[in-house]
């Protein structure tokens, strides 16, 4: 990573003044390649190559170059299709059939009124991630009829070409040769290598910042749309994130770290169902720690992380062709540590059933949900300091393909030119409610520290580091449609994330919050457009002070900073081209999550803070109304506890229950109180707070945890009027109508 830089400041060159591609894409559509690369520059556009098969890149076989068949004859309007049975794929133009047929090194020409030709060229048609390539030069010169220009592995096709020189080649794979496949396992070794030279050269800098069971027969039915019940707090609609605690109104599942329980919420006298506890196989060392969940429709999800406490070696694997999709079975090493997911089939009686598991090797960075595909991304890191320890090439294993450890095919695999990085990053699909579909994953060189997921598109942001800029964030773009995940491009701006809010796509830009760290903080946030260009910015905002929380919401974005006062900035970014600074309100205390109630008022959680010596006082909420862009105001606070006061929520989001029908949030929160010199702990347990758009912040209730103190679970979920409160194995139930418990 610390050398990307030099690959980030030629494309800011680029793309200030550079020569633009545009001057070259004339009438016929002209479109630039790059060997390796998933991406095409039409234009001032980049694309995927494929868009159906991100996979798919150029390549070199027998000394030549092979590209998608498909993908660039319908670019230029050609008519595609293909004949299984026969294996041949065939080309339509202007009445005139090409016949390419697989494993062969010609192809056949078919008009009406005229006897079939043949014609041989050097190379045969191959099937590369279930796309025809074949020879660049036959199908653009001979059967599209363009020109072809080949310079410094960037391809160019087209009609009537311009004259190019070698900084339009150098702009061309800056834009799409950020990132481009492994093509042998030789190739991926020296890039591992060569990471190893750069470390000799260049100091570290420290950073910035079971067996498979049959499904069950009868699932549990879909979430019951007849009940009201809590979901999990979610940055995007639509796109689901796992948590410790959920319910689908009418069972409620709770992830501890050594055991997963179902329990019927049976109208606030839950009963537990089903309990998975963590085991350690004996013979093996191995054991899985649970983390989080997910639910869907009887299906429930868990993740968790997967270790052995053996000394096992690792072999030497077969070297790995390209072409083939599975290795013969990888035995981990001791020390090893996978990410896990297990799907299983929740029956109605709340009974779990295993479907299918995923080990990928690495740490959870994050994970989303997308309707019924649920998305890991892994960081592993790579022990490259020499001898090697370990095999440089991640394992996985499926339970749908087989229980062996399996290496990441190398075609699989993407780096970074310029760059050096002893990590991958690791991006894993799974479909769960297909138990026969193996999970589909992609590995690059390079690592994050941040994932947001829109709609669209997933984004995994990463530290770095430049002695004269100071910090950076490089930012990779991957599209999600299904288990189909492709790289889709890149960018670089200033600074560094605060968390996944300082993230947000709208209308196909991506707005990113950043604090910059020289001399001294700066703030800034900008815009980047549909290619990952920067096309606008708001820089310079609160010097010497830190981004606290951020939200952004339609065309307008909030940001907190703060040293002594919380400077709450409201920014018109309905231009992205020009976001400009609109209003600012300036209170005391801090926001470490921003929370919209309505379209014009703001919920902020953080903490008070005495303004005469900057000590941080108890927990603050707040209520600003946004309604006035240029002059923002707080329209209600309240104070919960002393000085030592906290709440999970004041850095996981998650944590927060919201009833929003009924003007009503909850959270779990340990509340001081101050007497004399010393400081004694007031409460401990839950919070239920009255908080709504017209201004309304009051505390309804205290509920106490009753002494059960060490949790690591405690969440707040409602089913229609019953408020259960979740605390590792116990819960409690409530009845919202007057917060009596149910015994």
């Amino acid at each position: 990573m610390r050398k990307s830089i030099v690959m980030l400041l030629i494309l800011a060159m680029i793309v200030s003044g550079g020569p633009s591609f545009a001057e070259v894409d004339g009438e016929d559509g002209f479109i630039a390649l790059h060997l390796g690369s998933p991406l095409i520059l039409s234009g001032e556009d980049i694309i995927s190559l494929d868009s159906m098969n991100p996979g798919v890149v150029p390549v070199i076989h027998n000394d030549r170059t092979l590209v998608p068949l498909r993908a660039i004859s319908e670019h230029f309007g050609a008519l595609v299709s293909y004949d299984a049975d026969n294996r041949v794929a065939k080309i339509q133009i202007e009445g005139v059939e090409f016949l390419f047929p697989i494993n062969e090194s010609y192809y056949e020409i078919h008009e009406t009124g005229k006897q079939n030709q043949k014609v041989q060229f050097d190379t045969e048609s191959l099937i590369i991630k279930d796309r025809t390539m074949v020879p660049l030069r036959v199908i653009a010169e001979n059967i599209l009829q363009m020109d072809v220009a080949y310079d410094n592995r960037v391809i160019f096709i087209g009609k009537s070409q311009a004259s190019i020189d070698d900084q339009l080649v150098e702009s061309i794979k800056t834009k799409i040769g950020q990132a481009l496949k492994v093509s042998t396992r030789d190739e991926l070794l020296a890039l591992i290598e060569s990471m190893e030279e750069s470390s000799a050269e260049e100091p570290e800098r420290e950073p910035l910042f079971g067996n498979q069971a049959p499904a069950m027969e009868e699932s549990a039915a879909a979430e019951d749309s007849a009940k009201d019940f809590s979901n999990t707090n979610e940055q995007v609609e639509g796109i689901n994130e796992a948590d410790i605690v959920k319910t689908d109104g009418t069972f409620i599942y709770v992830a501890t770290r050594d055991s997963i329980k179902i329990y019927k919420a049976n109208d606030g006298k839950p009963v537990l169902t089903d309990e998975m506890e963590v085991q350690i196989d004996k013979a093996t060392g191995e054991y899985v720690e649970f983390s989080e969940l997910y639910i869907d429709n009887g299906k429930l999800v868990v993740l968790g992380r997967k270790g052995t406490m053996g000394n096992w070696i690792r072999p030497m694997p077969e070297p790995i062709p390209t072409t083939e999709i599975m290795v013969d079975s990888i035995m981990p090493y001791g020390g090893m540590e996978f990410v896990y997911l297990g799907v299983y089939d929740i029956n109605t009686e709340g009974k779990m059933s295993l479907v299918k598991e995923l080990e990928v090797e690495g740490n959870l960075l994050s994970s989303r949900k997308k309707e019924e595909h649920v998305y890991l991304v892994v960081n592993k890191y790579i022990n490259y300091y020499g001898p090697y320890t370990e095999e440089p090439i991640p394992v996985f294993m499926d339970t749908v393909i087989g229980s062996e450890h399996r290496e990441i095919p190398v075609d699989s695999i993407l780096y970074h030119p310029g760059r050096y990085s002893p990590n991958y990053l690791l991006v894993a699909a799974v479909d769960i409610m297909d138990k026969d579909d193996p999970a589909n994953i992609e590995a690059y060189l390079g690592s994050g520290s941040e994932i947001y997921m829109s709609d669209n598109a997933l984004y995994v942001a990463g530290n770095d580091y430049n002695s004269f800029w100071g910090s950076v964030t490089n930012i990779a773009r991957f599209s999600v449609e299904g288990t189909s995940i492709g790289y889709t491009g890149g960018g670089m701006v200033e600074g560094t994330l605060l968390n996944q809010f300082s993230m947000d796509e709208h209308e196909g830009n991506l707005r990113l919050a950043t604090t910059s760290w020289n001399q001294d903080s700066v703030n800034a946030v900008y815009v980047l457009d549909k290619n990952m260009n920067q096309i606008g910015a708001v820089e310079n905002l609160a010097p010497g002070e830190r981004i606290f929380s951020a939200r952004f919401m339609g065309d307008m974005g909030y940001i907190v900073t703060f040293r002594q006062i919380d400077p709450l900035f409201v920014i018109d970014l309905s231009d992205p081209a020009k976001p400009v600074v609109t209003g600012e309100l300036k209170v005391p205390g801090f926001s470490n999550y921003l929370h919209p109630l309505s379209q014009d008022v703001l919920l902020g959680i953080g903490q008070d803070i005495d303004e005469k010596t900057g000590r941080q006082q108890g927990i603050k909420l707040s209520l600003f109304d946004v309604s006035d862009s240029g002059m923002p105001k707080e329209i209600g606070n309240l104070i919960l506890g002393d000085t030592g006061s906290y709440a999970e929520v004041l850095h996981n989001h998650k944590a927060l229950m919201l009833k929003q029908e009924d003007d009503l949030i909850a959270f779990d929160a340990t509340l001081n109180s101050i007497t004399g010199e010393l400081t004694r702990e007031a409460f401990n347990g839950l919070v239920v707070i009255r908080a709504n758009a017209e201004g309304d912040l009051e505390l309804i209730k205290e509920i106490s945890n009753e002494g059960i103190y060490g949790q690591n679970v405690k969440r707040p979920v409602y089913i229609d009027d019953v408020l259960y409160y979740v605390m590792d194995d116990n819960i409690r139930a409530f009845n919202m109508d007057n917060y009596n418990e149910i015994k």
